[in-house]
């Protein structure tokens, strides 16, 4: 980075002259908040407003960062032209502001003779006096990821004329823009300001803040590397950002915008569609596939991506795009089952089990199952048989309480050592007996005897098991609805009473209760109003009112008491030799 004319200048040098401060493509968009703009206000009003002497805010300073620029050749003669490669949200807030003022003092031109002349000087200050079929070029400072339209509208009051305006309005999502909360935020805080009030902030702002202007050489610098190299006030960039900004790097093209297009019609549609909290460990996992091991999280992701791609082209670029926008409805139907369903009805269903096995460590092997079934790589029946041997699989190691940690180098790589094979669900099984991760059945049946099924952070894998288990045990395959029938009931009570103690005896204090009390034996399902009146109540007395519906309530009305440790176990025993029916492998 140069040092050769670096200095420092303030935001009434920046903004007098027609100028575009273009925040680039590869740059997030604004990001700041509360906290940020908090801050701005506290220090301009402290160590500014306070401070200065005489209204002589050109001699009042206080430093306000870096702004980090390129110039770059304009498509407009009149306009300069630069690219702020650090120092957006800087530029933006304070960009913003002033046309917030502006407004407050539009508004209150009828208090004040002045008010007129200080718009007058503001609009001069803040708008391009350009004409042309494009109305985004009146503004001085804008970015393309979604903040154009909102920043137009906060000068403006109106949508621009522009062949953008399409794009953005799609881009634009009222509901989370953070330019809509910083101009809902300044409003609130400047609505009470008086005209000389307005303007000391104006004048603070525009003569006080100072920045340091470091314009880099492109003969010499690499805009996209030092944009990369650095954080915004204390904002890290996150992996994603970061992933964006060096897939793009070689599609960015000023002549044609065909990045743009790209950028809004593959990346912003797959985190769209994944959802904005999940894209990070979508690409994550989409990126694990084929892999020796899991990708790390976060920036892992990202440094991982670098290093497989070191020499990334336009082309490749673009398949990475298609890539990452094209696996977007499998992962769907793995992370949401229910909300984006899978349409063939049976892999539906074993996608819902497997959901609610809580182990996404193989989202990368069925990532790459499902998308092997869509492109015709792998038939239905084998997908079938595939997913029905790893669902049995996760349900045998997380019963018995095995360690998890090998899913990570088992799994991303799997679906290359089984799709060439003819069978391809003897094949997932010969992988996971070489790597010894089958369980037993002696060790799976014992496991209901001494393992906790029971787990209040895990509901929905307790409620799996309980629910598989009974429909095994019912008549003729006619099922309950199990929406009715949810709540998990515990026969045994798990906070004991006085009654329940003495009914006991010696068990009340046997060390290994806690753990017995949620394991199988102990557990059934009832509807949610019927299981809170069960309580404490005595075991006959349970057993008078469980439900018929379910088979394992009506299992528990047909044993005698006492309820005690052994009447327990021996009913773990018992259900244990159904599991073994139920999660076994069928090929």
């Amino acid at each position: 980075m140069p040092t050769d004319n670096v200095i420092n200048r303030n935001f009434e040098d920046l903004f007098t002259s027609p100028v575009r401060y273009e925040i680039p493509f590869f740059q997030r968009g604004y990001a700041w908040e509360q906290r940020q703009w908090k801050k701005l206000f506290e220090d301009i009003q402290v160590e500014i407003i306070e401070s200065v002497e005489n209204n002589d805010f050109d001699n009042e300073e206080h430093f306000f960062g870096p702004i980090v620029v390129l110039e770059k050749i304009s498509n407009h003669p009149s306009l300069k032209r630069f690219l702020v490669i650090d120092g957006q949200q800087r530029i933006t807030t304070s960009y913003l502001l002033l046309a917030l003022i502006k407004k407050q003092l539009s508004d209150k031109a009828h208090l004040s003779t002045n008010a007129q002349t200080y718009v007058a000087e503001l609009e001069n200050l803040l708008i391009n006096k350009v004409s042309g079929s494009d109305d985004y070029l009146k503004l001085k400072v804008f970015s393309t990821k979604g903040d154009r339209l909102p920043t137009y509208k906060t000068l403006f009051d109106q949508n621009p004329n522009s062949p953008f305006l399409n794009d953005d309005q799609q881009l634009y999502d009222p509901n989370n823009n953070k330019i809509d909360e910083f101009v809902k935020f300044v409003n609130k805080r400047i609505k009470s300001f008086d005209v000389p009030q307005l303007w000391q902030l104006y004048q603070a702002i525009t003569k006080s803040l100072k920045i340091v202007w470091i314009p880099l050489d492109e003969t010499k610098d690499d805009a996209q590397a030092i944009f990369e190299s650095l954080n915004d006030a204390g904002m890290p960039l996150s992996a994603s950002e970061l992933l964006c900004n060096y897939i793009f790097r070689p599609l960015t093209n000023d002549a044609t915008n065909e990045h743009e297009k790209l950028h809004n019609e593959k990346w912003l549609a797959a985190r769209k569609l994944v959802g904005e909290n999940n894209f990070e460990e979508y690409l994550r996992n989409l990126f694990s596939i084929g892999e020796k091991k899991r990708v790390g999280k976060e920036r892992r992701m990202y440094v991982h991506f670098k290093i497989k791609n070191k020499k990334l082209t336009a082309d490749s670029a673009k398949a990475t795009l298609d890539k990452i926008f094209n696996y977007t409805t499998v992962y769907n139907h793995i992370t949401k089952p229910i909300q984006i369903p899978h349409p063939n009805e049976k892999i539906k269903a074993l996608l819902i089990l497997i959901y609610n096995t809580n182990m996404s460590s193989i989202n990368p092997f069925i990532m790459g199952l499902l998308k092997a079934f869509e492109n015709n790589a792998i038939s239905e029946e084998d997908t079938i048989n595939v997913l029905r041997e790893t669902y049995v699989l996760l349900v045998r190691r997380k019963v018995t309480k095995l360690p998890v940690t090998k899913y990570d180098t088992f799994f991303p790589g799997l679906i290359d050592k089984i799709i060439n094979e003819p069978n391809k669900a003897k094949a997932f099984q010969t992988q996971v007996q070489t790597e010894q991760l089958w369980v037993a059945d002696q060790v799976f049946e014992d496991a209901f005897l001494t393992k906790e099924v029971y787990n209040s952070r895990e509901l929905n894998f307790s409620r799996l098991i309980l629910q598989e288990l009974d429909k095994s045990l019912q008549a003729f395959g006619e099922l309950p609805d199990y929406s009715t029938i949810h709540s998990i009931e515990h026969i045994l009570p798990q906070t004991l009473d006085e009654h329940w103690k003495n009914y006991l005896g010696d068990d009340a204090t046997n060390i290994n209760l806690p753990t017995i009390i949620n394991t199988i034996g102990n557990l059934s399902l009832n509807s949610g109003s019927a299981n809170s009146s069960f309580g404490q109540k005595p075991f006959a007395e349970k057993q008078a009112a469980y439900t018929d519906a379910c088979a394992l309530a009506r299992d528990v009305k047909q044993r005698v008491e006492p309820w005690n440790i052994a009447s327990i176990e021996k009913r773990s025993s018992d259900l244990s030799k159904v599991a073994l029916k139920v999660w076994k492998w069928n090929i």
